[in-house]
């Protein structure tokens, strides 16, 4: 087996494929070297997840009513809104 290096379009693909290495690595199934593979993948698709969701977190905003006007404001790290 080798490691598939496809390039995810997307979050969901990636995600999908990423249940499909677990389900494999939990099953027992497989070899050593076949499971060796896929972990290695699996750390691959992990990764381009982790990219993504940052990714999106960083465009998350909150509207929120200031001074009669719906505002955006964007959190920070912690999920907390900026007091501007």
């Amino acid at each position: 087996m080798t490691t598939n290096k496809t390039k995810f379009q997307d979050f969901e693909t990636a995600l999908a494929r990423l249940e499909e290495i677990t389900d494999k690595l939990e099953s027992g199934e497989i070899n050593l070297e076949d499971s060796i593979d896929l972990y290695t993948e699996g750390m691959e698709v992990a990764a381009f997840c982790g990219k993504k969701l940052s990714e999106a977190e960083k465009k998350i905003t909150v509207i929120r009513e200031k001074n009669r006007e719906l505002v955006e404001v964007p959190l920070d790290d912690e999920g907390e809104e900026y007091d501007d």
